[in-house]
């Protein structure tokens, strides 16, 4: 599998958790509202938890920052 790097440099497999969680994230960041991003991570808190969403919301925020 390839490699490919992440928002915080490291390379890792593109088949790997890491990079299908930050591809998630930016998926969800790229969402055309707000309203529409909270509806996802409220649909998906109720399949996957708390905790997943909050990584999720985490990775959002440093992919926002980066842009800035």
């Amino acid at each position: 599998m390839p490699t490919v790097k992440l928002l915080d440099g490291t390379e890792v497999d593109s088949a790997s958790e890491e990079w299908r969680h930050e591809t998630e994230a930016r998926a969800i960041a790229a969402l055309p509202t707000l309203a529409d991003r909270r509806a996802f991570l409220e649909r998906l808190e109720k399949v996957r938890g708390l905790p997943a969403v909050q990584r999720l919301r985490e990775t959002m925020k440093a992919l926002w920052a980066e842009r800035r």
